[in-house]
Parts: structure tokens; sequence; C-alpha cells
């Protein structure tokens, strides 16, 4: 493997704490703080005309991520969070019988899930699959996909156990039934190394807050180049609009291509702040990034086990993502207390600790947090 440690210095936290909490809030570059005061430098010198600048980096920074995922130029655009990327997406649908079937699975984000029950008041049917939030159903989600189905919702990695989904059999049977598929990357974007077209998905939403170390505010949307002119969101704002600064009256004119799903007025900040996680990531390599993740997660599997602990995520490297989520008794109480000691992760009810090393993590801190686990478990009084 590269020596990826060359980049610790880059994090000003890793000097402060054991920070193993990457697929949920991605330590800070320490470019960051420039990268904001490029954006209030202009704001307080131009003023105005500022957007002059501003405007552009909208495109520059997507730019960034299709590089990541090998997505064409000017297939993706910026927006503020996952709610909004795929609200923009679900804006576009009609749910006419007998095609007004949702399908997803129980182990969804609540933001997903929340989103999609809104839209059975406009007469959609929302098919949830499973009821074990911790198993991806793969067999039963795939045969629920038929002739009804007008979109197929999945997660990429699933946030509790780190569920690796294999996607193909879910494009394929989609394309089988013309059902669209939208895929939430957000725990994969930046972790696991994948070629967007390759995937053969038509809508691709996540955030920059977890792997890509881009900070909240900053999400993302990718439609399929050859879909995203047929598409008219309800959800839009002036910046969806061909001449925005025509200020004309409805109805609308689309703006061509992804454009059309900017909405209204861009959060330059956050795009300023994300940008700097998104170069880093880009200049690393996330084939890189996964081959040490491989390595570590297997490195903590391994030693949780060993201690009697349960590991609520896959045990094979090629059916899991980045972090490993250990449960254990008072789990919660254990957690308190390593952040207390200061080793950064975080709790998900009904599945355990999640402990998630990044690339600038070492061998050592993975070994050293299970360490700190074994002995506050044994610390905590009978009962807990």
């Amino acid at each position: 493997m590269p020596d990826l440690l060359a980049w610790r210095s880059r994090f000003p936290i890793l000097a402060k704490k054991t920070y193993l909490i990457n697929n949920s809030l991605g330590a800070m570059p320490d470019s960051v703080p420039a990268a904001l005061a490029e954006y209030t430098d202009l704001w307080a010198s131009e003023g105005v005309v500022a957007w002059d600048t501003w405007l552009p980096e909208v495109s520059a920074v997507a730019g960034i991520l299709e590089d990541i995922i090998a997505a064409p130029r000017g297939s993706m655009t910026m927006c503020q969070n996952v709610t909004n990327a795929l609200a923009a997406v679900l804006s576009c649908l009609e749910y006419e019988p007998p095609r007004n079937r949702i399908v997803c699975c129980a182990g969804e984000f609540p933001t997903v899930e929340y989103l999609l029950d809104g839209e059975r008041r406009l007469g959609a049917e929302v098919v949830r699959i499973g009821s074990d939030p911790l198993v991806f159903p793969t067999e039963q989600f795939v045969d629920a996909i038929d002739h009804h189905t007008l979109l197929v919702l999945v997660s990429h990695v699933l946030f509790r156990t780190a569920e690796l989904v294999d996607l193909a059999p879910i494009v394929e049977r989609a394309r089988q039934f013309g059902a669209l598929v939208l895929v939430d990357a957000y725990q994969s974007m930046g972790s696991i190394p994948f070629n967007v077209m390759d995937l053969g998905v038509d809508f691709l939403v996540g955030g920059s807050v977890k792997w890509l170390c881009g900070g909240p505010g900053a999400g993302y949307l990718f439609v399929r180049p050859d879909l995203v002119d047929r598409l008219e969101p309800r959800l839009a704002g002036w910046f969806s609009h061909a001449r925005p600064f025509g200020f004309e009256p409805p109805p609308i004119v689309y703006a061509p291509g992804i454009s059309r799903f900017t909405g209204g007025t861009p959060n330059m900040p956050a795009y300023y702040q994300a940008r700097e996680g998104y170069r880093i990531i880009r200049e690393v390599g996330v084939s890189a990034i996964r081959e040490k993740a491989i390595h570590q997660t297997q490195l903590l599997i391994e030693g949780a086990l060993a201690r009697g602990f349960t590991v609520n995520t896959p045990l094979e490297p090629a059916r899991r993502g980045n972090h490993v989520t250990v449960d254990l008794p008072h789990a919660e109480q254990v957690k308190d207390e390593l952040i207390r000691r200061g080793f950064v992760v975080d709790f998900r009810p009904g599945a355990g600790i999640r402990i998630a090393p990044h690339f600038y993590n070492t061998d050592d801190e993975c070994r050293a947090i299970l360490e700190e686990m074994e002995t506050i478990a044994r610390e905590l009084p009978a009962g807990g």
C-alpha cells in the first residue's frame, strides 16, 4: 500500500484526538480557513460583483466530484444536502397508475424514508422491503421490482452496518421493467472506487460531510446525461431557469442539462470549504483509500471478535464499506467514555459503535480504540 500517513499533517484534529468517525464527519483539511477567507474577501472587496467569481465555482467544484467517479463533465451539480437533491429528483416524477411504485429498503437513512413517505400524498405507492435494518434483503428487493415500479432507491453502503450493496442485479432488473434507479452514495463517495457510468444508474446523490472531508452544507446530484433534458423538476428555483437574470414570470423555461437542478441561490461558502476536501480525495485516489480501508477494517473486525464483541458489519471485505460497527453491553455509555478520553466515534441504536478509519489513520489507532473499549467495558459497574 502507498504510504498515506504523509497526509496526516493536513488535518489538525489528528494532532489532538484519535479521530475514527470519518463515516459521520470527516476531519477538516487545514486549507479550509483560507478557502473560506477567499470567499469572504471576495464578498468584502467586490460586493455583488463577487458573483462573477462565485458562480463558476458551482460547476468547478462539481467537476472535482465528476473526476472522482468518472462522471461526464457537466453531469453533476451542487446542492445543499441529500434532502434537497432527492426532493428535486422526486419532483420530476408523475405517479400515474399502474406505474406509481417506489421501491426502497428498511435500512435507508431517515431523510430518504421521510421524503418517500411524503410522496404517498401525491399518489406514490411506497414499497419498503425487509424488516431488519442491519441486513440488505437483496433477493427480496430485486423481486419487488416489476412493471408497477417507477423508481428504485437504494444506498450503495448502508449507514448503520457498512454493508456494500451489489447494485448490478438491481440495475439489471430495473432496466428490464423500465424503472429508474437512484443511488444514495453518501457512504461510498470517496471511500469505494466506482465509475458512475459503469454502474448504469440514473441518479446519484450524496453529501460532503463524511469521507469527502468537505463539511456540512454541500451536497451533490448526478443525472444520467441522456436523461436529464427530459426531466422537469417541480422543485425549481431561479437558477433552474435558462435565463435566471431575465427574471421572467412562469412557466419556467428550464436550463439545459444539469443546471435545471441547481434550484435557488447556491450555498457558496459550503462549496468553497468542500472544494478543499474534494481536492485531497482526488489526489490521494479512492483506490488507495479503499485498499487501506480493507486492511484496517479487517484489523478492527478481528480485534473486536477476539475480545468477544459483536460485529454488525459483513465480515467479507467485498461486502462491506469502510467502517465497522461493533456492539457490546452498554455500548452508548462506552461511546461517551471513549469520546471523553479522546477517541472520537459515534453510536447508532440497534447497531452499536461505528469505527471508521480514513486514509490518514494509523493501524495503532485502530488497535488502541479496541483496547480502550475493552478497558472501559471492564470498568463499568455491573448493570451499567
